[in-house]
């Protein structure tokens, strides 16, 4: 009489012994076939347990754990993680061949497509982001919104823009701008330490009033040119005027970032 015992139904323990049990018998002279039919398994899988006993030893008997091993689910892999990691950090979209000027979640998600074939939705970019340490508060522009129309009227009287001429062009988004801190890691397996990896890198971001984040990375935050060169990609990016709300300001070079306001006013009025 065969024994047909489903071998997914048995014990971490149950499995193990019957493997080592069908792998004795093939090594006494048994054939396959007959072991197969005496274990309740396939010809297939009886070879494959002999073949990994021949090659790794009675260690390989043990079942792995059943499920996926953590991080494994994930999309990227750790060393594609990485290399996002690397090039965000290190250059803006339009320098590695993208349509963007600033990342985006969007401009993140095609990177991926391009370079390695996946495919990834909004929220697992964001996920990712915050994985990576980088999770910029969208929050502040949800309750910064019913002042909106008073900051942009406010604006216009300061700023001279409340020509029949600007007024024909009116705000069309706000922006508040800020820079962070935040510590990038990504964390591979043991065996390969190339794939881990773990620093620090300043980027400045914006949050639009739809709670969309475009960011860049920076040396120094705090260097006029550098926001300058960020609010001048930030302006390319909308065909009407915008207000830019600082969260910080400039310690260094700020008549560089002072002169690119003064001749840019009828487009981006700055809320200080």
């Amino acid at each position: 009489m065969s024994n047909t015992r489903d071998a997914r139904k048995l014990s971490v323990d149950g499995l193990e012994d019957l493997r080592r049990c069908a792998v004795a018998a093939v090594e006494s002279g048994v054939p396959r076939t007959e072991v197969a039919r005496r274990y309740g398994v396939s010809r297939q899988t009886v070879g494959a347990w002999v073949r990994a006993y021949r090659l790794e030893g009675s260690d390989a008997l043990r079942p792995r754990r059943r499920g996926r091993r953590p991080g494994d689910q994930l999309a990227l892999s750790s060393a594609r993680q990485l290399w996002m990691l690397r090039t965000m950090t290190t250059t803006t979209p339009d320098k590695v061949g993208l349509r963007d000027v600033l990342w985006t979640w969007q401009s993140l998600a095609a990177l991926a497509h391009r370079e390695f074939g996946v495919v990834l939705g909004t929220t697992t970019i964001r996920n990712y982001l915050t994985r990576w340490g980088f999770c910029p508060d969208t929050s502040q522009p949800t309750w910064m919104l019913p002042h909106r129309a008073a900051l942009a009227h406010e604006l216009r009287a300061t700023t001279g823009a409340g020509t029949a001429e600007a007024q024909r062009r009116p705000v069309t988004e706000t922006l508040w701008t800020d820079h962070a801190r935040v510590r990038w890691c990504v964390c591979g397996p043991p065996a390969d330490p190339d794939s881990r990896m773990s620093l620090h890198s300043d980027v400045l971001f914006a949050v639009t009033s739809r709670r969309a984040v475009l960011f860049t990375p920076a040396r120094d935050p705090y260097d006029g040119e550098e926001i300058r060169e960020f609010y001048a990609r930030l302006l390319s990016r909308h065909r009407g005027p915008v207000v830019l709300v600082p969260g910080w300001e400039p310690t260094r070079r700020t008549e560089l970032l002072d002169l690119w306001i003064s001749t840019h006013t009828e487009r981006t009025p700055v809320a200080l």
